[in-house]
């Protein structure tokens, strides 16, 4: 706005009220770019929330068009703590029973060796290897006193060994160092062995019934020994290294619990409306919200607020989405969406009939697929929407594009502006000095104008 202007007051002429009042004046044009740059700046926003409604109607699309979408079976199991069950897509209905008769077991090996405390010097000098069958050993080497504690961690700091180590207190002043496999399953039986002498301190050993010096080659060996996990199902044998089984029956992951001979455990598969319905109401309700954002944007244009309404943009994906959802897809016994339940009120939200659509998938489940997404997933109702969606959504698409066009108007203005900031001021400055001129030259005349009249009154005495 520049200094403000000190006049004399004597001329009873406001010049800073003048200045103020022109440059205001000729601001008009700086005071119209920056309302455009508000109103750009809006649409953009606002294009961003279309941008993230279309994004998740993509999303909904693209899952709907998928192969797999409408094969999704459930899974239930008569008894869940001995059988937990989990399925993903593609798996075959059917009954299965399942028996445990074993559950999967890490080796466990306790010390011989009893230490008063954890901090009880273990050896000062030795190396204890560690190995699975078949494999070369870990070695933990004692280079200077070690405690039990410090065995146990430098054990565990070993990402490679085949153990964990902890240090368990069996009775009041009598703890033991504890190995326990990783991994369950006879595959993960492991060996103990001092490579080299412990010396000084208390020492380590284990059992070694076979007194051969290496501990864990005989049963007796372990306080627990390592074991594979046996059931059957459907009366054929199946041996597993860990308590989850997931490739006996396709698409289930059976997690065993507890193990029972005697008990037969009923695993029902069964193919799953609800969540191929739940697909469906994710996408109406993405519609709909797409169309209810529409709706609020032709509001806010009739009535003369920022609104993308009328960008021909925006018209188009209606006019185009539209289209694409009343179309005609494959060749099977239903090609249109209304038919599998999929349609539209006199308002034009989009509805969904889940009676309909569960007799058309227990009618025929393919031809829903395919009129779905085609036989690809890249087809059909959705998978048709799904491409025109992206084309709006995606990286360099159409809405990115426009929303970095209203960016560059926006900066274009923005240069605008600072340049007329820049002549504006210089005018302010001209027309201050052009003021406090006028300002100080009537001062004068007036000021002359009084001696006059001074004079003048002095005269007429005489």
């Amino acid at each position: 706005m520049g200094s403000a202007i000190t006049f004399s007051g004597f001329n009873n002429i406001d010049f800073g009220s003048i200045l103020e009042i022109v440059m205001q004046q000729e601001r008009t044009p700086v005071t119209a770019l920056e309302t455009r740059k508000t109103a750009l700046k809006a649409q953009n926003t606002t294009f961003a929330t279309f941008a993230s409604k279309l994004s998740a109607l993509e999303s909904a699309a693209q899952n709907l068009a998928k192969v797999s979408s409408l094969s999704k079976l459930s899974a239930t199991t008569s008894n869940a703590e001995a059988v937990g069950v989990a399925t993903s897509s593609g798996t075959v209905e059917g009954t299965y029973d399942v028996v445990v008769s074993q559950l999967a077991k890490p080796q466990v090996m306790t010390s011989q060796t009893t230490y008063g405390s954890v901090d009880e010097t273990v050896a000062t000098s030795g190396t204890i290897s560690i190995a699975l069958a078949g494999s070369p050993p870990v070695d933990i080497a004692i280079t200077g006193p070690m405690t039990l504690s410090q065995l146990a961690n430098a054990i565990n700091s070993k990402s490679d060994a085949p153990v964990s180590a902890s240090v368990v207190q069996v009775a009041p002043g009598d703890y033991r160092l504890v190995l326990t496999g990783r991994s369950a399953g006879t595959a993960n039986a492991f060996t103990v062995n001092m490579s080299q002498p412990f010396n000084g301190g208390s020492g380590l050993a284990f059992t070694d019934t076979d007194g051969d010096g290496t501990y864990g080659d005989s049963v007796a060996d372990s306080t627990q020994t390592a074991k594979d996990a046996l059931l059957t199902v459907n009366n054929i044998a199946i041996t597993s290294t860990t308590n989850t089984v997931d490739s006996v029956i396709p698409g289930v992951t059976l997690t065993l619990g507890q193990q029972d001979p005697a008990k037969t455990v009923t695993v029902k598969v069964a193919k799953n409306r609800d969540d191929a319905a739940a697909l469906i109401e994710k996408f109406v309700t993405a519609y709909n919200d797409v169309t209810a954002f529409l709706k609020d944007q032709n509001t806010a244009a009739s009535t003369g607020k920022t609104s993308i309404a009328r960008d021909p943009l925006v018209r188009g994906l209606q006019d185009t989405v539209r289209r694409a959802l009343l179309g005609e897809y494959g060749s099977g016994s239903m090609t249109r969406l209304p038919e599998v339940g999929i349609g539209f009120d006199r308002t034009g939200k989009m509805t969904f009939n889940k009676d309909v659509f569960a007799h058309a998938l227990e009618t025929s489940q393919a031809d829903v697929q395919a009129l779905f997404g085609g036989a690809d997933g890249t087809g059909g109702a959705f998978g048709t929407m799904k491409s025109l969606v992206q084309g709006y959504t995606q990286a360099g698409g159409l809405v990115a594009s426009l929303r970095n066009r209203l960016d560059e108007q926006v900066s274009s203005i923005d240069a605008r502006i600072v340049t007329l900031e820049a002549q504006l001021a210089r005018r302010r400055q001209s027309l201050q000095a052009e003021y406090a001129a006028a300002d100080q030259a009537m001062t004068q005349i007036k000021s002359q104008g009084n001696s006059l009249s001074t004079l003048g009154n002095q005269y007429s005495l005489f």
